[in-house]
């Protein structure tokens, strides 16, 4: 399901066109921040511009009005002949001198007003030239001299020549001056305008930015109310999946119930045939042993008592047999130990012969455990009777292992032993010979006998054909409980 595919191509393209609009409006507040940055450098350049310009005008004026003090001095002096008006007089030429050296530096650039200063320049210094020659004839006493110097009109047209650079040099810092203050005037107006398009920017991105909450909030609401349904819609699912599972639970551990119903029942059953085999061969043991009574002839009662041994091994095997949970395997230690104590129980009452086993819980077939109990019951059978004789007792050991990964059924006893020199095929023509090996042999089974070191026999029969459980495909085994 996809609660939200529809609009997809739509939302799209308005993604788009917001982006757009968004990249706009952020270019021209960047543009019209980086105008009003260089607009209002500009702008107070300009300032600085006019202020440098009133104060040329100025030092114009201030020029021309020390060399009006310096005569006023001069004038003062002859009229009164007081020295004392002759103070102003010194103090303005030095200050004349610095300032138009101060102003010739200023104006190095520009060089018709620099002219303008250098004429002036000459006029000042021509005019104290003449008031420093009139107050000379004073110093001297020369009164009327000095007064006749004055009175020549020289310096007076030396301050009309002086008033005229002034003129000319202030009507030329004027045009400078109206240029730019209509240059500030214009870059103020710029500057104005770049205000004006960062604050429409600012303007166009907010209604943006709000347009965008809006949709932002119009979709999470959408989506919520989408997310809600499809809640609604997955509960209902979960909810009758739940029903499924349970019904299906419920079958299944019906199912599981008959089942293992079924399979007690199996067992119960298989249980009660192999006790009813056993019972069925204990009551043929019992019949030969009736029979055997009856005989008189030593040969025939002692065959009936070996054809009795071992149908009652059977037997054994067949009432102690415990299935495993898969009801076709058996632990192979169990049923031969269960074995091995009913033959002690039968044959060894009176006797001073120790029996004892060692079996490790190997899992096997319950077909080839019966085997195994029947070949294991001839072996023990047929040391109890022979390996002792002439003796008052001894130990037969008993033993089903894995021995290098191979399964070893061993029999061992510390009796007379055999004789080495016996015929070996003389050794196999027994019928007990012959179970043991054709037993065997379906397994690959090899017999090996030999004297031991305790002067008793030992036999091994190696099975490495026997199918041992444990394995990965092997059925998992669980010992049965009693009762």
């Amino acid at each position: 399901m996809r609660p939200f595919g529809p609009h997809k191509t739509d939302r799209t393209s308005m993604r788009r066109t917001n982006t757009l609009l968004v990249a706009i409006a952020f270019a021209m507040l960047m543009g019209a921040g980086i105008a009003s940055l260089v607009l209002a450098s500009r702008a107070k350049q300009n300032a600085a511009d006019v202020a440098d310009t009133i104060g040329i005008r100025v030092e114009f004026h201030t020029i021309f009005s020390l060399i009006q003090d310096t005569e006023t001095g001069q004038r003062g002096f002859l009229l009164t002949r007081d020295p004392a008006y002759l103070d102003p007089h010194y103090s303005a030429r030095l200050e004349i001198e610095r300032k138009l050296a101060a102003l010739e530096r200023h104006l190095a650039d520009r060089p018709v007003q620099l002219q303008n200063v250098k004429a002036l320049h000459d006029v000042a210094r021509k005019r104290i030239e003449i008031l420093d020659r009139t107050i000379a004839l004073a110093g001297t006493g020369d009164f009327d001299g000095a007064i006749a110097e004055v009175a020549n009109n020289r310096g007076q047209v030396l301050m009309d020549e002086g008033r005229s650079i002034v003129e000319r040099a202030l009507d030329g810092e004027a045009a400078v001056l109206v240029g730019r203050e209509r240059t500030m005037a214009n870059s103020y107006t710029l500057l104005s305008i770049s205000l004006i398009g960062a604050i429409a920017a600012a303007l166009v991105l907010a209604t943006i930015s709000i347009r965008l909450t809006r949709r932002a909030f119009a979709t999470m609401a959408s989506r919520k109310e989408e997310l809600a349904r499809l809640n609604e819609e997955l509960e209902a699912r979960v909810q009758e999946r739940t029903r499924e599972l349970e019904a299906a639970r419920e079958m299944a551990e019906a199912e599981a119930g008959r089942a293992e119903y079924e399979r007690g029942r199996v067992e119960l059953l298989l249980r009660e045939v192999t006790h009813r085999v056993g019972n069925n061969l204990a009551m043929v043991s019992s019949l030969l042993r009736m029979q055997q009574t009856k005989l008189d002839d030593e040969g025939a009662r002692s065959a009936l008592e070996t054809a009795r041994g071992r149908i009652q091994t059977i037997g054994t095997a067949q009432r102690r047999l415990r299935l495993g949970d898969d009801l076709q395997s058996t632990r192979a230690d169990i049923l031969l130990d269960a074995v091995v104590s009913d033959l002690a129980d039968a044959g060894l009452d009176d006797s001073t012969i120790t029996l004892s086993s060692n079996f490790d819980p190997l899992v096997v077939s319950s077909r080839d455990a019966t085997t195994l109990a029947v070949v294991l019951g001839e072996l023990v059978s047929n040391a109890i009777k022979h390996a002792f004789e002439g003796r008052d007792g001894g130990t037969i050991s008993v033993s089903f292992t894995m021995t290098g990964g191979v399964p070893v059924m061993a029999v061992e006893d510390d009796g007379i032993g055999f004789d080495e020199t016996d015929n070996p095929s003389a050794r196999r023509s027994g019928l007990g010979s012959m179970i043991i090996e054709n037993l065997s042999r379906q397994y690959g089974g090899e017999m090996r006998r030999w004297k031991n070191e305790a002067g008793g026999t030992s036999i091994h029969i190696l099975l490495p054909r026997l199918k041992i459980g444990g394995g990965e495909n092997a059925p998992l085994f669980q010992r049965p409980k009693s009762g």
